[in-house]
């Protein structure tokens, strides 16, 4: 009884420092951000760079945008920006919206079928946003992160 009661008491005291610095307990697992790291890595990591800060076609800019294949220039659409996934400029426009809307955007499969990315399914997206949350400051937990969550993502950095 002791032992559940300490328990308790360190489970209310994690989840009131989450309250009182306006945290959620983490929405996604660590097994998720480190597949969402692989995944990232096998599939954005060659436009938007290995370290998610993107490119914006600047001269000198290793390596250059001409350097990516006819195909990936032509779904970027403007082959001189691929957007940072990480920083300021990120947070900007994603920090006020939900990880739901996160995942659906990162869910370049459904919107454009016939860019081919190899061991793509309907949990890339799911997995990649937690890997990018991770990058821009958040914890991990023991909730999973699903296409429904609903935290907002500015709610759950650090």
């Amino acid at each position: 009884m002791m032992r559940r009661t300490i328990l308790l008491a360190i489970a209310l005291v994690g989840l009131a420092g989450s309250l009182l610095t306006g945290q959620q307990p983490g929405v996604f697992t660590a097994a998720q951000a480190e597949a969402g790291r692989v995944a990232y890595m096998n599939t954005c990591a060659r436009c938007h760079t290995y370290s998610l800060r993107g490119r914006k076609g600047e001269e000198g800019e290793l390596p250059p945008v001409s350097t990516l294949s006819e195909a990936d220039q032509k779904f970027i659409g403007n082959p001189n920006h691929v957007p940072a996934f990480v920083g300021d400029v990120f947070l900007s426009r994603w920090g006020n919206k939900t990880a739901a809307q996160l995942i659906a955007r990162f869910d370049i499969t459904a919107r454009d079928s016939s860019f081919g990315f190899k061991n793509v399914d309907d949990n890339t997206a799911v997995i990649i946003t937690a890997y990018v949350l991770q990058m821009n400051g958040a914890k991990p937990g023991d909730q999973p992160l699903t296409r429904a969550t609903t935290a907002v993502v500015n709610s759950l950095l650090k």
